[in-house]
Order: C-alpha cells, then structure tokens, then sequence
C-alpha cells in the first residue's frame, strides 16, 4: 500500500468530518428530525434523526472519500499521475460534505433555502470545472491508447461535460421541470460519450 497517498487522504477525510463541529455547536436548536431529501419542487420527502444528521452523514462522506482517495491513488500507481486532475476530484466530496451539511441543518433551522436551485449550482459548478480539466490531461500510460487519440476523447467529453455544466447552472434559475429535463439528458450525453470513446479508441 506503498502507493497510497496517505496525508491528502488523512486531511481530506478530516475535512468531511468538520460538519459534525458544525452539527455539535448548533445541536440544541435543531429538532429531534431533520429532511435530508427533498423532490424536485423543493419539498422534504425523507428525514432523518438528529443524530444520523450530524453524525451518520460526514461520517458516510469521509467513507466515500476514502474510496475515491484509493482508486485514485490505485489509478496513478498504474496508468501515471495527473496532479492536478487528482487535486479536483480529491477535492469535490469534501467541499460537497460541508455545503450540503450547512444547507442540510441550515433548512431544518428554517432558512430559506431552495434546496433544488442550490443542487443545480453545485452540480453545475462540479461539471464546469472537471470539464475544464479533463482537456488538459497528459496522455495516461498503460492504456494502449495513442497520445493524440487520448486528447481528443478528452476533449470531447470535457467539452460536453463543460455544456451539461453550464445548462445546470441555468435551469437554477428557470422553472423545475428544466431541472428535470437536464436529468434525462445526463443519460444520452453519457451514452454519446461512451459511444464516442470506444470507436475513437478503435
């Protein structure tokens, strides 16, 4: 386990595990149960105890880092490193841990929060700036893909990974029923995507 990149993975796990601070100092105002689903017009549809709130949450986020953090560091020990690249999608789960903890017990404390507009922005921001990196990736070892073949997959995903950011962004602030066509556009775009890589490969 040599190649396991043990302090980004420490500190990064840490980082999903602040909210429960958050949850800790704000435990006396919150109730006994919390929403932690909402549907598509913004109304809560599941709940949660207090205490899986604050705890069972960046628990469940600092483990799911920690599975990122392996294939990642798995992938680089065999195909090469992409520092950079790695950096973003190390990132995302706990900067996502602590947004959606604070937007979480933020609305069972009655701000008003439109939880499916604040979704959208997050997700869309995620897709802006994975789509913005996945061009700029070196050429991975191992993969029996030429270099130029490499790019031009990325490009073209991170192209559409780019557009499907920017569409997430704009239906935050159009009706949500265009949320809900973005939705099912995720499934072509992956379809297309995938379609596209394996005959460029060929």
């Amino acid at each position: 386990m040599k190649f396991i990149k043990w302090k980004p993975l420490l500190i990064s796990c840490l980082v999903c595990l602040f909210p429960i601070l958050i949850g800790l100092l704000l435990w006396d105002e919150l109730p006994d149960t919390i929403a932690i689903h909402f549907d598509i017009n913004n109304t809560p549809d599941n709940y949660t105890s207090k205490a899986f709130a604050v705890f069972g949450l960046p628990i469940m986020m600092a483990f799911l880092q920690l599975i990122c953090c392996f294939i990642n560091d798995i992938k680089a020990f065999k195909h090469g490193e992409r520092k950079k690249f790695e950096l973003v999608i190390k990132s995302i789960i706990p900067l996502m841990s602590i947004i959606l903890q604070v937007i979480t017990l933020g609305y069972s404390l009655g701000w008003n929060i439109d939880i499916r507009k604040a979704v959208a922005l997050i997700v869309g921001a995620i897709f802006l700036v994975t789509g913005n990196y996945l061009p700029k990736l070196d050429y991975i070892n191992n993969y029996d893909l030429d270099t130029e073949k490499a790019r031009k997959i990325n490009r073209f995903i991170g192209f559409g990974t780019v557009i499907m950011g920017i569409l997430s962004l704009i239906t935050a602030f159009l009706p949500a029923i265009y949320t809900l066509i973005w939705l099912f556009l995720l499934i072509p775009f992956v379809i297309v995507s995938i379609i596209y890589g394996v005959k460029k490969a060929k």
